[in-house]
């Protein structure tokens, strides 16, 4: 799922000239502290936090942690479980009616072996009644998959374009509405049979690239995204935010409560701790015109923060754990802990009580993901992987690096005593030190040669690129 994300990206970026707004486009920015105060917010305030509907007894009694499952802007997905690891292709190929499809793909670790997911041996996977087939009509560009409760869920959707700019004036006017096809949430069996229509949402909302859950239903944010011009550009902007729950038992969705909590912080779901979201905002004191969200000038960050803050989906209570100086590349949540990045240094912060610690100084502290306790950072010297154990701070190094074009290792799924990575690429030079890829080489490696760096690779055998 991860090259699919980065490849979509590309793709996208070639027509549009998009301006961040979000931490990325700022990660250098230098920002001075503030008194890190703590913000609460429950369900009777009058600060835009209050339910959009129904009341504390909308979630199930029987209530487990919740677990992020998706997550396209951090690019994770949940798609895998003990046993393999599912993922769309990239490139659509054509069926034997004409239509072109995604194809779903299925790595089993026990037997090293890259499959289409169907069972049916005799099956060219070229029409539609194949389990593997996933029509691009009927399934979005920004299709995810992600599993919970032993089935897998695929969420069909368009690209969320929210925060975008394009130059120029488009459409009929400042204010219209973003069209777009409704968002479906289909379901699974692990083989890829039973596939069923789930729920479709709300045609009128957007369903951002993001999903939780907690064993019982599903977590989104839905949104309605409209037009705005302005400065010899069309802005795309969204209002109407909202966490919604949707109960699977009863194919309800529910609205909980508005993620606008009355801060002008535009809040992003980064990861989850019982039965806690975990949020990362900019504070910028003031709001913002869209003109501003979307320029490339610092002054707007003057008297800005970066804060991280916890909301109860139970309480509907915010509260602010962590504000910093400077903006980071990336966090880490695992269990009870947010991990930071910052001056050299890992920064533990404890969820429950916002208390911080360093937990170790490493020599790159952009964090780019954790697997079995360890996070890891990349070195931008000569990409090798640094790993960390979040327990006592102790740092492996990991020379390993893609053979082909020694790049770092991709580090995809969780398998048991092993770890799924993307080792090797095939790829053909190009003359300005490039590379054309053409498919990507999968490998399970015990997580102990991963984190000591050694060479020990166990191939999958891939049926296709691997894209």
């Amino acid at each position: 799922m991860k090259k699919r994300i980065c490849a979509m990206l590309l793709a996208i970026s070639a027509l549009l000239f998009i301006c961040a707004c979000g931490r990325d486009a700022v990660s250098n920015a230098e920002m001075p502290e503030t008194d890190g105060s703590v913000l609460t917010a429950g369900p009777d305030d009058a600060d835009g936090s209050a339910p959009a509907e129904g009341g504390k007894d909308i979630l199930p009694k029987a209530k487990g942690e919740l677990s992020l499952l998706y997550h396209m802007q951090r690019q994770y997905a949940e798609s895998f479980t003990e046993n393999g690891y599912y993922y769309l292709t990239l490139e659509a190929e054509r069926l034997s009616d004409g239509r072109d499809a995604w194809h779903l793909m299925y790595m089993d670790f026990a037997a090293r072996q890259e499959i289409y997911l169907c069972s049916d041996a005799s099956c060219s996977h070229n029409t539609a009644d194949c389990t593997s087939v996933f029509p691009t009509d009927e399934f979005g560009f920004s299709t995810a998959l992600f599993v919970m409760n032993d089935s897998l869920f695929i969420l069909s959707k368009e690209q969320d374009h929210d925060g975008s700019a394009v130059m120029g004036v488009l459409g009929d006017g400042s204010g219209a509405a973003v069209e777009a096809e409704p968002t479906v949430l289909y379901r699974a069996n692990l083989d890829g049979t039973g596939r069923e229509k789930l729920y479709t949402f709300d045609p009128s909302v957007t369903v951002e690239d993001i999903a939780a859950g907690d064993g019982k239903g599903l977590f989104f944010i839905t949104k309605k995204v409209t037009t705005e011009e302005g400065g010899g550009f069309t802005y795309q902007t969204s209002a109407e935010r909202k966490l919604v729950y949707l109960e699977l038992g009863q194919k309800k969705e529910t609205a909980l409560f508005s993620m606008d909590f009355g801060d002008n912080i535009d809040w992003d779901i980064i990861g989850c701790s019982g039965r806690k979201l975990i949020l990362y905002g900019i504070d910028f004191g003031r709001e913002l015109s869209e003109e501003e969200k979307h320029s490339e000038g610092s002054s707007k960050y003057e008297g800005s923060s970066g804060v991280f803050a916890t909301v109860d989906v139970d309480s509907w209570t915010l509260h602010e754990i962590y504000r910093k100086k400077k903006l980071l590349y990336e966090a880490e949540v695992d269990k009870n802990k947010l991990y930071l990045g910052k001056d050299g240094e890992i920064i533990s912060v404890d969820l429950n009580t916002g208390a911080s610690s360093t937990l170790c100084t490493v020599p790159d502290t952009q964090l780019w993901g954790i697997v079995d306790g360890r996070l890891y950072t990349r070195s931008d010297k000569d990409k090798t992987l640094y790993f960390i154990d979040t327990e006592t701070g102790d740092i492996s190094h990991c020379g390993l690096v893609d053979r082909s074009t020694g790049s770092s290792l991709d580090i995809v799924a969780p398998a048991g005593e092993f770890v799924l990575v993307i080792y090797d690429s095939d790829v053909t030079p190009r003359k300005d030190g490039s590379f054309t890829v053409h498919g990507y080489r999968y490998a399970l490696i015990e997580k102990d040669d991963l984190f000591s760096g050694r060479d020990n690779f166990a191939p999958i055998k891939m049926t296709g690129s691997g894209l």
